[in-house]
């Protein structure tokens, strides 16, 4: 099973770590294939390097999208 979670963000880098990393932390089960795709509204903060960090560390299951 394949599964997407699609979080809509605008400039809120701080809260939008906290809810990556909540994700990012949770026992799910081997079989189930899972991403996250952040949604950026316009952010002018650092919401692309929010992402990008958790990219990189997490084999690459966050995507972004301005």
């Amino acid at each position: 099973m394949k599964s997407t979670a699609i979080l809509c963000t605008y400039n809120r880098c701080k809260s939008l770590a906290k809810a990556l990393d909540s994700i990012a932390t949770q026992t799910l089960p081997e079989s189930l294939e899972w991403e996250v795709l952040v949604v950026d509204n316009n952010s002018t903060d650092q919401t692309r390097e929010v992402v990008e960090d958790f990219w990189r560390r997490h084999s690459r299951r966050f995507r972004y999208l301005f």
